[in-house]
Formats: structure tokens, sequence, C-alpha cells
């Protein structure tokens, strides 16, 4: 499969993740549906990593597992951020116009300042046309 057929199938997730998140009601700890959640995440990942690395072992070196320590502190505050937010009485269209359009415009700013990344004409057109 092609990776841009996940890039523009995978946001349903997300979009589909943040309206579920509104039918929450507001006395649920969105601590507690983050635990969860991210409990319900770790048993799922943990099969797709049986299912489709060749490497079934669990074993990281030191630097791989900081990294993942951090990658996990940062997609639960990411999470509790949008479920704290719609629960919040955000409406979902207006957020996600926000949430995804400064998830490109950050993506764009860490490819070019900490990886390097370079935008071609194309790119910067296509940039200006999805922010606009």
């Amino acid at each position: 499969m092609d990776w841009k057929i996940i890039a523009i199938i995978t946001p349903l997730t997300f979009v589909t993740f943040q309206s579920l998140s509104k039918l929450l009601p507001k006395t649920v700890s969105v601590f507690l549906v983050t635990a969860y959640s991210s409990l319900i995440g770790f048993f799922l990942m943990l099969a797709l990593h049986f299912l489709f690395s060749p490497d079934k072992s669990l074993s990281m070196n030191n630097k791989s597992l900081l990294i993942a320590i951090g990658c996990g502190a940062l997609i639960s505050i990411g999470n509790f951020g949008i479920i704290k937010a719609l629960s919040l009485g955000a409406p979902q269209s207006i957020f996600s116009l926000i949430f995804y359009v400064t998830t490109i415009v950050y993506g764009v700013l860490f490819g070019l300042f900490f990886w390097r990344e370079t935008l071609n004409f194309p790119q910067i057109i296509g940039a200006i046309l999805s922010l606009a």
C-alpha cells in the first residue's frame, strides 16, 4: 500500500476519536479516559508489533527506550489536550480546523529546522493552498 493512501485515511481515525471524545460525560475524568485509551493502545500496538515486525523481541537499547518513553509522554499529553478541549465544549469543526492546520505548520517547521529538510516550489505552493 502506498504511504499517501495511509496519509489520507489515517486522519479519519483521529477525527473519529475526537468525535467519540465529545460523547464523554463531563463527570468522567479526562485522565482516566486517557489512561484506558493508552492501555488499549499498548495492547493493540504490541499485537501489531508481533504481527508485522520481523524482529519479535521486546528488547530495546537505552537510547531507543528513552525516546519511546518521551513519545509515550507526548502522545498522552496530546490525547489529554484533545479530550480536554472537546470536553470543554470545543466545536468539532472548529477544533479540527485549528488542530490539523497547526499540525501541518508544526510539522513543516520541525522538518525545516530540526531535520534540515527543504521544500521545493510545488511543496511551497501546496502548503500555501493547504493553509488557505
